[in-house]
């Protein structure tokens, strides 16, 4: 991470972009990172491109004609038009004036008629296809408002939240991380810092795209161009047979079909009773990328393969995990296999898990292997009403999640500040030895060379020479940044393995009042100089984070927002079971950004469940025993009497680790 943060930084720098201009495109990428903190990630956030959308798609499912009950019901349906209304008020005054006029005035009529303006299906059916014309109106808002924010207008809330737009956008567009990253940092090696190339690297223009699967459990596909198009074919490749239409990626399709052969090979070689068909299927999808193309081909197959179903009843077609994506206009290709598998040890959050949660985590990991996101984010509805939560409980686990919230930003924190002091130092010493050597190399030139070139090259070196010097008086100050880092890190007790063992003591630094004693009161001037020198979006965080501790009030908001904008996602997750498994609907305009909420905030549950009953045996006798509805419900009166102490004035003093754990927390911090 610290390598990829200093090259980020390299080639910001390079570019000639401002602290500003590196801030804003680095919380775009870290919005969009699925390896981000729930309350890092855009999904976490409501985002107005992400509340018209849903607001769309759900009225686009009460729509359906075929349907003796509307899914989901009207309460529901107006709160999520009322959210998309709200989400609309709230970014207006960040982009030019007029794009979201017409959207924000289709939902207020939607919301004036009221549940009998949702009672029929062709009513509802009508105002999802007008609602569908202002989502392309509000995603064309957001990427314009966005490049006048890259060019400097509008204040840090403006810019703040025009990323989180932009991040929806790019998560909802199915862009792969990865490749966005890389498409990023391209335009900047090349000097492209302009608000449209910019704008175009983040969001490519769709463009055709050829994927290919490997479908198992058959030889042949019949009927197929009948139902994926004229330009889908599936066949297997003889030995020697020529291969058109994959230009550069030709080898890589090769090996797919090789991949296949021997996957079968093996199976039927372990298990004699195997078939031993399989078919590569290939096709055209438009996509932004070829991530999002072999998401989408997937996807595709997978629902062309829900046709074959009917009449099949001994036999089971399925996809292989491998997928190639070619792109035939720069010849690029790309290898996947979904899912993505870790590779280091794991280990259970506890060993001391209650019986009865043990649907809820069976639950949980079939939504995590579920490849079809609207499936998966029905079923985390359902890992989390195995824990007995209701729709009704929205608003007390959403509580409970704020709790948690607080203690992963606070770690989340730690972590990101560290890896940008260290990228900061790594970029500046880089750029250092860089200007060092071509210093050099010009002196030594010039000390060779004869007459006019001699001079001309002397020139040329003294400049470079100067500009060695500034580049190591940069590094001087990087290794300051260095020397005070390492003084929070002897305070907070980090080792050589970087983990924070004690949470606790990284929130004193930053919070430490002007009388604290002297070794923390040193850690807390070094991380306020550590927070002066790393820039972008880390210090932005840092500098935020730094005033809301210091005033308990601006705690007390954010927590309680963080908690209405859990019973938000809640509340959608919960349409969207409903929508998903009770009445089959398999896509959604978010789906993408949905699947990660729904696993997000199953997982940070699960994460403060575990925390509880690893700690359980030092609870008090009455926190002893109790099942997950009930530390759910415990830790939901906790939240509201911190936010009570914060609000009337009382320093608490926070025991970040304990937060979420039945033992003492406030005055019992040890």
């Amino acid at each position: 991470m610290v390598g990829a943060e200093a090259d980020l930084i390299r080639l910001c720098e390079r570019a000639g972009l401002g602290d500003t201009q590196r801030a804003l495109l680095e919380a775009v990428l870290a919005a969009s990172d699925p390896q981000a903190v729930l309350t890092q990630h855009v999904t976490s956030v409501p985002t107005a491109v992400a509340a018209v959308a849903r607001a769309q798609s759900a009225l686009e499912s009460r729509g359906r004609p075929d349907r003796s009950k509307l899914q989901p019901y009207t309460g529901p349906t107006l709160d999520l038009v009322s959210d998309a209304r709200e989400a609309l008020e709230e970014l207006r005054p960040h982009i030019p004036a007029g794009p979201l006029d017409g959207a924000v005035d289709a939902l207020k009529n939607i919301e004036a008629r009221g549940r009998p303006g949702l009672n029929s299906a062709a009513d509802c059916a009508a105002q999802a296809h007008l609602l569908a014309g202002w989502v392309t109106q509000v995603c064309t808002a957001v990427a314009d408002g966005f490049a006048e924010a890259w060019q400097g207008a509008g204040h840090q809330d403006a810019r703040e939240r025009l990323a989180l737009e932009m991040a929806a956008l790019c998560v909802i567009e199915g862009r792969q991380h990865q490749l966005l990253n890389d498409d990023v940092r391209t335009e900047l090696s090349r000097g492209n810092r302009d608000a449209d190339s910019i704008k175009k690297a983040l969001l490519p223009v769709e463009r055709d795209l050829r994927v290919a699967v490997v479908v198992e459990g058959t030889s042949r596909l019949e009927s197929l161009t009948g139902l994926m198009g004229p330009a889908a074919a599936a066949a297997g490749i003889a030995p020697g047979a020529p291969v058109v239409g994959w230009g550069r990626a030709t080898a890589d399709f090769k090996a797919l079909a090789d991949l296949a052969e021997a996957a079968c090979a093996a199976r039927r070689a372990w298990s004699g009773d195997q078939a031993s068909g399989y078919t590569l299927l290939a096709f055209t999808v438009r996509a932004r990328d070829l991530g999002a193309a072999a998401l989408l081909g997937r996807r595709q197959a997978s629902e062309a393969l829900d046709q074959y179903v009917a009449g099949q009843r001994l036999a089971e077609i399925r996809l292989r995990p491998e997928t190639l994506a070619h792109d035939p206009h720069s010849g690029r290709g790309l290898k996947v296999a979904v899912p993505v598998l870790g590779s280091g040890p794991v280990r259970p959050l506890t060993t001391n898990w209650p019986a009865t949660l043990r649907e809820s985590l069976r639950t949980a990991h079939v939504a995590r292997v579920t490849e079809a996101p609207t499936t998966a984010a029905g079923l985390c509805w359902a890992a989390l009403e195995a824990l007995d939560v209701k729709s009704q409980d929205t608003g007390i686990l959403g509580r409970a999640l704020s709790l948690q919230a607080f203690r992963q930003q606070v770690i989340d924190l730690q972590q990101r500040t560290r890896t940008a002091a260290a990228a900061a130092v790594s970029a500046t010493r880089t750029a250092h030895r860089a200007a060092q050597r071509a210093a050099d190399q010009l002196e030594a030139a010039a000390s060779s060379a004869k007459r006019d070139h001699a001079a001309k090259l002397a020139e040329k070196a003294a400049q470079a020479r100067a500009s060695e010097l500034q580049r190591h008086a940069a590094l001087k100050r990087a290794l300051e940044t260095e020397s005070h880092h390492a003084v929070v890190d002897a305070w907070t007790g980090i080792g050589n393995d970087g983990k924070l063992r004690d949470p606790d003591r990284w929130l004193d630094v930053i919070t430490s009042p002007a009388d604290a004693d002297p070794a923390l009161r040193a850690a807390a001037d070094a991380l306020a100089a550590v927070n002066d020198r790393i820039g972008g979006d880390t210090a932005k965080r840092l500098r935020n984070w730094r005033t809301r501790l210091s005033d308990l009030d601006s705690l007390a908001d954010w927590i309680e927002e963080t908690a209405a904008r859990f019973e938000k996602n809640l509340d959608w997750l919960y349409a969207l079971r409903n929508t998903a498994l009770h009445d089959g609907r398999f896509t959604s305009a978010t789906d993408l950004l949905d699947v990660h909420g729904g696993r997000a905030l199953v997982d940070l549950t699960l994460e403060f469940l575990g925390n509880w009953y690893r700690h359980e045996g030092a609870a008090a006798p009455e926190q002893s025993g109790l099942t997950a509805r009930e530390v759910i419900a415990h830790l939901a009166d906790r939240q509201q009497a911190l936010i009570a102490e914060m609000k009337s004035g009382k320093p608490t003093p926070w025991n970040v680790t304990r937060l979420t754990s039945p033992t003492p927390i406030g005055s019992g911090r040890a």
